[in-house]
């Protein structure tokens, strides 16, 4: 089977929506937002793992783990918000290099 989840080091994820919760977006669903949208562009259903909670400003951070279940194999993303509008942060997912 093809080891899928490293591929995801060539193409980062923009511009998602997440809903913030108050000031900042919380790590349940920090995590699930960036698994949904890891299965929806790239087919890979990967379990991913945050540190916490990501604050919900411009240039606010974090690192995640997105793990396939399949292979085990492991990617580590950086999430970084890159607006905030309202009751929505948007930010990018890339592989940290």
């Amino acid at each position: 089977m093809p080891r899928r989840l490293p591929l995801l080091a060539a193409a980062p994820v923009l511009g998602l929506g997440l809903a913030a919760c108050g000031s900042s977006i919380e790590q349940d669903e920090l995590e699930r937002q960036v698994s949904s949208t890891l299965e929806s562009q790239f087919g890979v259903a990967a379990d991913v793992s945050c540190p916490g909670d990501l604050d919900a400003e411009v240039d606010a951070s974090t690192e995640c783990t997105a793990t396939d279940p399949d292979s085990g194999e492991e990617v580590a993303l950086r999430i970084t918000v890159t607006s905030v509008e309202g009751e929505t942060a948007n930010f990018d997912i890339a592989p940290v290099e």
